[in-house]
Order: structure tokens, then C-alpha cells, then sequence
């Protein structure tokens, strides 16, 4: 129900059920939201040298966004950022495939 008091304030007032709802889905935003699949961006793949180079080539131009190397025999992998949502991961690939032209969006692995 809502309420306008002189003032011009807005007073909302709620059942408390939905108090413990709203409570509930906070409480499980933070032990479950970061164990989700994210979108990343795999920048490199080929030798470890290359891979390495790559790597710190990014590091030195995206110094906020994290960057991991991986094995994948017989060929390494650079994977960049964590994005919620494919949206979130197109428009940071835009700004990466400028410096690294076959960086592709990796779907979220299935569990």
C-alpha cells in the first residue's frame, strides 16, 4: 500500500511476508550468485609463448579485468573477464577485438 505525506514523501508499506521474501532472496543472492556460470572471452589459442605474450599484452591494456592462462593439450588458452550476461560479454568483446582480432565469447559451461 502506498501513502503520500505532506511532505511529499512516499511511505510503502508491506506484508511481512514479503519482508521474509525479500530477506530470503537477499540471503541467497549472496552465498549463490558468484557460484553461477559466466560468459568469458578467450582472446588466444596456440602455443604457450604466444599465449604468455598475449597474456601480458592484455594485462598491460585491460589492467582491471582479470585474465587466466589455460592448458588444453597440445595448445594454451587465454581467457579474459567474467560477464553475467551475454550482452555484458558482446560489448567488452567490441573494445577487445580491437587489439585482439579473433577473440571470441565462450558460452557458460553446464553443470
Amino acid at each position: 500500500m502506498f501513502s503520500q505525506t505532506e511532505e511529499g514523501l512516499i511511505q510503502i508499506e508491506s506484508s511481512p511476508q514479503i519482508e521474509k521474501l525479500v530477506a530470503r532472496k537477499i540471503s541467497y543472492n549472496k552465498t549463490h550468485i558468484n557460484k553461477l556460470p559466466n560468459y568469458r572471452i578467450q582472446i588466444f589459442y596456440g602455443s604457450e609463448n604466444g599465449a604468455i605474450r598475449n597474456q601480458n599484452k592484455f594485462r598491460e591494456l585491460f589492467p582491471g579485468t582479470s585474465c587466466s592462462l589455460e592448458y588444453d593439450s597440445p595448445n594454451w588458452k587465454v581467457k579474459v573477464g567474467y560477464y553475467k550476461t551475454r550482452l555484458e560479454a558482446d560489448k567488452q568483446l567490441h573494445e577487445i577485438r580491437l587489439t585482439f582480432g579473433d577473440a571470441i565469447v565462450l558460452e557458460p559451461k553446464k553443470h
